[in-house]
C-alpha cells in the first residue's frame, strides 16, 4: 500500500537466506495485493522480488512504488508464463517461489519442478471456506491446490481457521506456518474531514458507513444493503458507501434501486490505495459484512486509522478483534443484527469512540509489519532448508 516512501525492515540482505520470487498472477486489486506490496516494501533489497502479469493491478502498483517486479505474461492463460518463470528463476538464482493464489500455484508448481526450487503456497483464504463447501468453484480450486503439491515445501496461511482447514485436508502441521496479516498506517494530516463527502457529492451532515472490497458474493454486500434499508429508518442521516468493483455490481445496483436506497447506499467503484485510506480516515465507521474472511487487510487498515468497526463473526475476523472490546461482531448473513450494530454506533458515540481507541491499539501492538516481515523470511528459509533435505 502506498503510504509514503517505503522503509526497509531492520534486516540486511543475507547470503544464507534464500532468494525468493513471489508469484502473483492476479489481475484485480484485493487484500492479498496489499499484503504482498507491504511485504515487498520492507524486505531486504535484493532478497525478494515479484512476478506478475502485464497490466495487472499489482504490477502497476509495484512499479509506482519502485518495488522489484518482473512481467511473466499478458494474461492468466499465456503459454509463455512457465518458460518465462523458468528463465527468470535461473537468471536470478531464485531458490524459493511463493505463490499467492490458485492460478499462480499452478504455474509456480510447474516452474519449481523444472528448476528444482522450493515451493511455498500462501493461502489468503481457504477455497472451500471462501466459496462454500457446496460451490463447484470452491471444490475445483481446493482439488487443484492439493493436486499441485508434488513439490511443495511449505504452506503459509493468514488465519488459524484456515490453518485448521489445511489440517483437515491432510496437510501436516509442521508443513504450515501461520503468519497473520499486518499493516503500518498512520492518519495523514491535511485531509479534510469531509474528503469522502466531497468526492462523492454527499451532504456534509451525513454519517458515513464505509465498506471496502470486491463486489463478489463472499463479501456479503447484499446483506449490507438490506441492513442499510433497516438502519436508515432509524438514522435518517446515514449513508453507506461501498468501495470496490466486481461481478455483482449490476445485481447490487438493482437491489439498491428496488429498496429505494439510491441516495443512501452508494457503489463508489474502484479507488486506488491512497484514496481508500483517505476514505477510511474520513468515514464515521467501517463495516465488513462478509460471509467469510481470512485476516482482512481492510479491517486492519480501518483499525489502524481508529475507525469504529462492525464486522461478521466469521473466518479469521474473531482472531483479530474481540466483540464489544475492539469491534461489534455479528453473525454472517444476519441483516437485522448488522443493522442494529450500525445503528448502535451511530447513536452511541461513547461506545464508538471506545471501540475505535481499543482497535487502534490492538492493531498497533499485535499486527505490526516488522513481525510479519521477519516471520515470512523465516518461513522462506524453513522451506528452502526442507527442500534441500528432501532432494
Amino acid at each position: 500500500m502506498k503510504t509514503g516512501s517505503p522503509t526497509k525492515a531492520d534486516i540486511t540482505p543475507d547470503p544464507n537466506r534464500p532468494k525468493t520470487l513471489i508469484v502473483d498472477l492476479s489481475t484485480n486489486y484485493g487484500g492479498s495485493t496489499s499484503r504482498v506490496l507491504s511485504l515487498l516494501s520492507r524486505f531486504p533489497e535484493g532478497q525478494v522480488s515479484l512476478a506478475a502479469l502485464e497490466g495487472s493491478a499489482i504490477s502497476g502498483e509495484a512499479q509506482k512504488l519502485g518495488l522489484p517486479v518482473q512481467i511473466v505474461g499478458k494474461r492468466k492463460t499465456d503459454p509463455s508464463i512457465v518458460p518465462r518463470l523458468t528463465r527468470l528463476i535461473r537468471d536470478r538464482n531464485i531458490q524459493v517461489l511463493d505463490s499467492q493464489n490458485i492460478q499462480s500455484k499452478f504455474y509456480a508448481s510447474l516452474a519449481s519442478m523444472l528448476t528444482h526450487t522450493a515451493l511455498v503456497s500462501t493461502i489468503n483464504s481457504w477455497y472451500t471456506n471462501e466459496h462454500g463447501g457446496t460451490s463447484l468453484k470452491g471444490r475445483i480450486y481446493t482439488s487443484l491446490e492439493l493436486a499441485t503439491n508434488w513439490n511443495l515445501s511449505l504452506y503459509i496461511t493468514v488465519s488459524e481457521n484456515d490453518r485448521k482447514s489445511l489440517l483437515r485436508s491432510g496437510v501436516r502441521a509442521d508443513n504450515i506456518e501461520l503468519i497473520y496479516n499486518a499493516v503500518e498506517i498512520k492518519k495523514k494530516t491535511g485531509i479534510d474531514d469531509n474528503w469522502l463527502h466531497k468526492k462523492l457529492g454527499i451532504p456534509s451532515d451525513r454519517l458515513l458507513c464505509t465498506a471496502v472490497g470486491r463486489l463478489v458474493a463472499i463479501k456479503g454486500y447484499d446483506i449490507l444493503v438490506e441492513a442499510a434499508r433497516q438502519a436508515c429508518n432509524e438514522i435518517p442521516c446515514l449513508t453507506c458507501v461501498i468501495i470496490g468493483e466486481g461481478e455483482m455490481r449490476e445485481e447490487l445496483t438493482n437491489q439498491i434501486q428496488e429498496a429505494g436506497l439510491g441516495s443512501r447506499v452508494i457503489l463508489a467503484g474502484y479507488f486506488d490505495r491512497d484514496a481508500v485510506l483517505a476514505a477510511l480516515q474520513t468515514s464515521d465507521m467501517f463495516v465488513m459484512p462478509s460471509r467469510y474472511e481470512g485476516t482482512p487487510i481492510a479491517l486492519l487498515e480501518a483499525g489502524a486509522l481508529a475507525r469504529p468497526i462492525v464486522a461478521s463473526s466469521t473466518g479469521g475476523i474473531p482472531e483479530l478483534v474481540t466483540d464489544g472490546e475492539h469491534a461489534l461482531l455479528v453473525p454472517p448473513e444476519d441483516a437485522p443484527a448488522l443493522s442494529r450494530a450500525i445503528v448502535r454506533l451511530c447513536q452511541d458515540r461513547t461506545v464508538a469512540e471506545k471501540l475505535a481507541r481499543n482497535v487502534q491499539q490492538r492493531v498497533r501492538s499485535r499486527f505490526g509489519l516488522e513481525a510479519q516481515v521477519s516471520a515470512t523470511l523465516r518461513a522462506y528459509l524453513k522451506a528452502w532448508l526442507k527442500h534441500k533435505q528432501e532432494r
